[in-house]
């Protein structure tokens, strides 16, 4: 499960740089890594450039996704099927309507 955190881990830090900073690293910073979690973030919506400021700055998707990551991971649940008492098995119709057992 880290490793799988790693990459969001690290997309987060690089919007709260963005958020406090105008890029996702300082300018003479280049490695690809870098210039990766910037396209990254930019063809997801999460920050774009600013003409008037000079700068990058978050969008609206991008500030949910670091105040969404702060509340706690996503958990899978198992789900048990419910036990009929009557032994008979309920159907369920996508077209609605009532259906005779």
């Amino acid at each position: 499960m880290a490793m799988i955190d790693a990459p969001e881990e690290k997309l987060i830090e690089a919007l709260k740089n963005v958020d406090a900073h105008g890029d996702v690293a300082p300018p003479h910073v280049n490695d690809p890594m870098t210039m990766v979690l910037r396209e990254n973030a930019i063809q997801g919506n999460l920050m774009r450039w600013d003409d008037e400021r000079y700068r990058y700055v978050l969008t609206g998707t991008g500030r949910r996704r670091i105040s969404t990551r702060g509340r706690g991971t996503a958990a899978v649940l198992a789900f048990r099927k419910r036990e009929v008492s009557d032994g008979g098995s309920v159907r369920r119709s996508t077209t609605g309507g009532p259906k005779e057992k």
